[in-house]
């Protein structure tokens, strides 16, 4: 490895590390504030909200690498351009693809740790993670359920819970277009809502048709809206393989699992898309004597998210071909790259 391979090494490097470390946090305080926030206010244990998040951070390290390699370019090349090394490497004859190379081979370094955590530790961890707090959940009512809350069960029922507390919770409705459950108390056992003891109404149109009383009903509670997130980044290549054969010979639709299979290759292979597109915006901008400045560092990081979470949405929603909703995001970037190092300077 040449001297200027060992400097760009350590510069780049030594900034994907930093960025990677803000990037984490960020996301980690995503999953604090969407999910985990309203179950420390309905009085979830601390202990188990830290340990969840503990779970959470290798799916954020696989996410968050290509972003922190694009942050890293951007913010390096261009304090190298602002401080006239990159026209000090022009003028000793060092074109742009000579310092192209070896930022591609950490893009590659990158590349592999990302797929090789993705398939191995992310998928356990989160699985671990959902695991833990799903058993917390069903442990501490009312860190699931406030007075007043409804949710559907994994019939797709309507649940209404009139109470919540220690103790267990209590008023429960479970409501369908054809008969409503009514149960003064309830608790969590396994996974499910037991009810202790009810009455059962049936209804023909709007009037009551039969009423009749149990001692013990039980709800399942395995599809609530308030599992932790994960949900397909949770699957390996192989899980999600599986699933799309099963949901095509089935004739269900699959176009959150095929956008997720792509994502997987394309999250980090982002890393050498942001390469290309990184140097060739450096070289391009030093024909003007322009630097891209913190701000257009910080912008053009938060247009690739934007553009990988919309992507995400539409591919899993079926507006977009799952391919193009996992790869385009990156591909924009290396088209600009390929382009901007084209009619850069040389």
């Amino acid at each position: 490895m040449s001297p200027l391979d060992r400097y760009l090494w350590r510069e780049v490097g030594a900034a994907v590390l930093g960025g990677l470390a803000v990037i984490v946090l960020a996301f980690i305080g995503g999953y604090l504030y969407e999910v985990l926030a309203p179950l420390l206010q309905r009085g979830a244990d601390p202990w188990v909200i830290a340990q969840y998040l503990a779970f959470r951070v290798p799916e954020a390290l696989v996410r968050g690498l290509p972003i922190a390699m694009l942050f890293a370019l951007l913010l390096v090349l261009s304090r190298m351009g602002e401080e006239s090394e990159l026209k000090a490497f022009l003028a000793g004859g060092i074109s742009p693809l000579r310092v192209l190379f070896p930022l591609l081979l950490l893009a590659a370094v990158l590349f592999i740790s990302g797929v090789l955590i993705g398939e191995s530790i992310a998928p356990k961890a989160t699985q671990a993670g959902q695991s833990l707090l799903r058993q917390a959940v069903f442990q501490k009512p009312r860190a699931l359920l406030a007075p007043g809350s409804t949710f559907t069960d994994a019939y797709g029922r309507i649940l209404y819970v009139g109470q919540a507390d220690e103790g267990g919770i209590g008023g429960v409705r479970v409501i369908t277009a054809e008969e409503i459950l009514l149960s003064e108390r309830a608790h969590f056992e396994g996974g499910q809502l037991v009810l202790e003891g009810g009455s059962r109404v049936t209804y023909a149109g709007s009037r009551p048709r039969t009423v009749a009383r149990f001692e013990r009903g039980t709800v399942p509670l395995v599809e609530l809206a308030q599992d932790a997130p994960g949900g397909l980044s949770a699957l390996t290549l192989a899980e999600l393989h599986s699933r799309i054969r099963q949901y095509r010979q089935s004739g269900l639709p699959y176009h959150a699992e095929l956008t997720a299979y792509y994502r997987k290759w394309a999250e980090p292979a982002a890393a050498f898309a942001f390469t290309v597109f990184a140097v060739g915006l450096s070289f391009f901008l030093l024909g003007g004597s322009r630097n891209l400045g913190m701000v257009g560092v910080v912008v053009l990081t938060f247009f690739y998210y934007a553009t990988w979470s919309v992507g995400r949405i539409m591919g899993e929603a079926g507006a977009l071909p799952p391919l193009l909703a996992a790869w385009g995001p990156g591909t924009l970037y290396a088209v600009a790259g390929a382009v901007l190092l084209g009619v850069g300077r040389r």
